[in-house]
C-alpha cells in the first residue's frame, strides 16, 4: 500500500491534521529549529 505523506516545495511549511491546519514561514522556523538544542543545553 502506498501513501502521500506530504510534499516538498515552496516557502512555508503546512501541516493539516483533521482538527485543523498549521502553516508558518520557513523564515521564521529555521532559527528556533537550527538553534533549539544549544538553546536547552544553555
Amino acid at each position: 500500500m502506498v501513501m502521500q505523506i506530504g510534499k516538498v516545495g515552496g516557502d512555508k511549511l503546512t501541516v493539516k491534521t483533521v482538527s485543523g491546519e498549521f502553516s508558518a514561514p520557513l523564515t521564521e522556523l529555521h532559527d528556533p529549529c537550527w538553534n533549539s538544542i544549544a538553546r536547552a543545553m544553555a
